[in-house]
């Protein structure tokens, strides 16, 4: 035979043109198999059709229907017999070449099998591959902190954003645990507060995310948001986890400073509301209130006016008059208080704290409202109160506000008149105040007491109001650091009790 032209390629003659021919030819011609430097030189086969043998012929590649042709080829060094018939195996052994090889048909399979086997193999190189270039690339080029941790929090590889972050090198920080380089802590950092991501991820296999508030060495602080991604192996086991961490400080700051403003202001806006409601329901009863010392002031001075007129008085009219002028003077000052309260109450006003007295706090409010309670045949008790002075620090109109709800809600409470009982004092040990306002009234409802601090809910019909009182009261003494609590049963009126803290020695003297 004439010398191949090249020694180094193998040449395969195939006896047979069937499937098992047609997968050969493909898994040969691959990509992935180009490194085995083999091809197939000849098919031989009696059925022209069959889809093996048609291919081969598509192909270039020699054909013939008896395999004995096959042996004339210039380059041949190995024959796979793929019919499995026995007698064509021998008959085969019998008239191939010394020179060439045989492999019958199981040989063939396991040959076949081989093929498959090292096609997928180079195909899962690749992939290892193009996932190590990939998280090559990721951890190298990401502005973001990459760690890539393994089961028990250990860093298995770091990439240099994140040992920027941390203020350690990759040497330093592999093997180490990922809360001792992020978080600067002994312990791993899952607690409800916040709740460790790499935990979430462990546990369910799928990606978690959280935000975590990290501490600096300067003793500040900032916040990272927080990425776990699983690395799972065939049998769906997570061997490894990804995770992905940036600072958001600069990004939560504004938005954040923005939206407490923007809170802020629409607590102003509903507190100016609020209390122009109640400034409307408070103008009906003042007006009658203040009419009846109109009504003197004018009938004094009418009187004072027609003695005058018709002849000079007489000592005795002198001494009417100067009562008369003390009575007026009197009912002016009161209509004068109520006013100044009024203006005083529908004032706009940010949060002006300072020491106040909360007996004084109420004698105002109670003026404001004695004239409606009288007319809501509703008596006032507020004999309870401590003759020395309930000095709290806070905000006069805020803390004048809430009483005059908690007085409004009792008079809606007693539609047909009742008692409203106001009382406080002082706990010195706990150097706090407390009033309650109480009624005699309907009482709440056991369903509707979890809900009364809720903004908008209400029991009453839409005339009466949006269901802002209470939880205006709820929010203002908060904001002064107070609590408030309630007793109620039906038919068995409320107790609201308002707890502040007492006016330290320091704020009294300023």
């Amino acid at each position: 035979m004439a010398p191949r032209l090249n020694p180094n390629r193998m040449h395969i003659g195939i006896i047979g043109g069937g499937r098992r021919c047609l997968a050969t030819m493909e898994l040969l011609a691959s990509d992935s198999l180009k490194r085995f430097h083999s091809e197939i030189v000849g098919v031989a086969d009696r059925n022209p059709k069959a889809v093996g043998f048609v291919e081969a012929r598509r192909r270039g590649i020699f054909t013939t229907p008896d395999y004995r042709d096959l042996f004339a080829l210039e380059e041949l060094d190995l024959v796979v017999e793929l019919t499995g018939d026995p007698l064509v195996f021998r008959e085969v052994a019998r008239h191939k070449p010394d020179t060439v090889g045989l492999m019958d048909y199981t040989a063939s399979l396991i040959f076949h099998d081989i093929l498959s086997f090292a096609q997928e193999l180079d195909k899962k190189e690749d992939e290892i591959s193009l996932i190590k270039s990939l998280a090559q690339a990721l951890t190298t080029s990401t502005s973001h902190g990459v760690m890539v941790l393994d089961t028990e929090y250990r860093i298995q590889k770091i990439n240099e954003r994140a040992c920027d972050q941390a203020g350690v090198t990759a040497d330093q920080a592999k093997g180490r645990f990922c809360f001792q380089i992020t978080h600067q802590a002994l312990t791993p950092c899952n607690s409800p507060d916040t709740p460790c991501p790499l935990v979430e991820t462990l546990h369910t296999k799928k990606p978690s995310h959280a935000i975590h508030e990290l501490s600096d060495a300067a003793g500040g602080s900032h916040y990272c948001d927080f990425y776990t991604y699983p690395l799972v192996n065939r049998k769906g086991e997570v061997v490894q986890v990804v995770e992905i961490f940036r600072d958001i400080t600069r990004e939560l700051a504004g938005p954040l400073e923005t939206r407490t403003q923007a809170i802020k202001n629409d607590l102003a806006r509903l507190v100016q509301e609020d209390k122009l409601i109640a400034l409307g329901r408070l103008v009906a009863s003042v007006a009658h209130e203040i009419n009846n010392p109109i009504a003197s002031i004018l009938n004094f001075s009418k009187l004072i006016l027609k003695t005058l007129r018709e002849h000079a008085p007489t000592e005795q009219e002198l001494m009417d008059f100067q009562k008369w002028l003390d009575l007026t003077v009197q009912e002016a000052r009161r209509c004068a208080r109520i006013v100044s309260n009024l203006l005083s109450f529908s004032r706009q006003q940010t949060l002006e704290p300072k020491r106040l007295d909360l007996r004084d706090l109420l004698e105002q409010v109670i003026q404001l409202t004695a004239h409606r309670l009288e007319l809501s045949n509703i008596r006032l008790d507020a004999a309870g109160m401590r003759a020395r002075p309930l000095e709290v620090w806070g905000d006069h109109a805020r803390i004048q506000q809430c009483f005059l709800n908690l007085i409004f809600n009792a008079l809606e409470a007693m539609p047909q008149g009742g008692a409203l009982i106001i009382r406080g004092n002082q706990d010195p040990d706990k150097n706090e105040v407390w009033v309650e306002v109480a009624d005699t009234g309907e009482g709440i409802l056991p369903e509707h007491r979890p809900h009364i601090f809720e903004p908008f809910f209400t029991t009453k019909k839409a005339a009466h109001g949006v269901g802002l009182g209470l939880s205006m009261v709820y929010g203002i003494i908060t904001e002064h650091h107070g609590r408030i609590q309630v007793e109620s049963q039906p038919d068995q009126g409320t107790t609201f009790r308002i707890t502040l803290p007492g006016a330290s020695p320091q704020e009294k003297k300023s």
